[in-house]
């Protein structure tokens, strides 16, 4: 209901609605104290006060949201230019914070977790973070595929079929919560961007998991040790 067609049209008026009378109030505030000054009347100077309210507040809003803005890009030109040296991610001491799953009673951890922005209506996945360039997905079937081998043939199909070019590395087995999975790499383009994958498989009788995570390939190789510890902090539905 919330992604239908008319719900998204609804939210863009509405925000064109806010912005144009935010945008309203402040020419209002502008007229006003122009009046106020020119004319010395009580009425003009009692308007420009009182619009000057909202002015001040929006002004203030977007102070807050254009240094929150510059912050957030400065500490990604500084995150970028820390992986091209090779110095480890932040995020691999940070603390630890389990998000339980919602299709599926699993559980997954991720360092620092506010601040990864979290979509939890991005379909395949039940949830995807993100964490300036790097996400991880979480993909829960309650249909079993029966082994990692069969998840891991289709997930490098269902990639295949989205990239116009790719290449994968060979799968290898990894241990996440007792249970035998399956990781690989791959490359692809999509749309003409370049992006580096690092998949994590699983696939019993009962249940099917894929955590998906990328990024960059410039940034691949500082993420991926974090990924691993997103990967491996996995829980299986008790």
């Amino acid at each position: 209901m919330e992604n239908s067609t008319a719900y998204q049209i609804g939210q863009i008026a509405g925000a064109i609605l806010v912005l144009m009378m935010l945008v309203g109030v402040c020419v209002f505030f502008i007229v006003a104290l122009i009046k106020a000054l020119s004319t010395r009347r009580k009425g003009w100077i009692i308007a420009a006060s009182v619009s000057s309210v909202p002015f001040v507040l929006f002004f203030v809003l977007f102070m807050v949201a254009f240094v929150a803005g510059f912050k957030r890009g400065l500490n990604h030109s500084t995150e970028i230019a820390a992986a091209r040296r090779g110095e480890p991610s932040q995020l691999l001491t940070a603390a630890m914070t389990s998000v339980p799953g919602n299709a599926l009673p699993y559980e997954i951890s991720l360092p620092w977790l506010s601040s990864w922005e979290r979509n939890d209506s991005k379909a395949p996945f039940d949830y995807l973070f993100s964490y300036h360039d790097a996400y991880v997905g979480v993909i829960p079937e309650g249909i079993g595929f029966g082994t990692p081998e069969r998840i891991c043939d289709v997930s490098q199909k269902n990639l295949a079929a989205k990239a116009s070019r790719y290449s994968v590395t060979t799968p290898t087995p990894i241990e996440i919560d007792s249970h035998s999975w399956l990781t690989y790499d791959a490359t692809a383009t999509i749309s003409e961007v370049e992006i580096k994958y690092r998949f994590y498989v699983y696939a019993d009788s009962n249940y099917t998991f894929q955590i998906v995570t990328w990024t960059g390939p410039a940034l691949f190789d500082r993420d991926a040790p974090v990924f691993d510890r997103i990967a491996k902090s996995f829980k299986m539905p008790k």
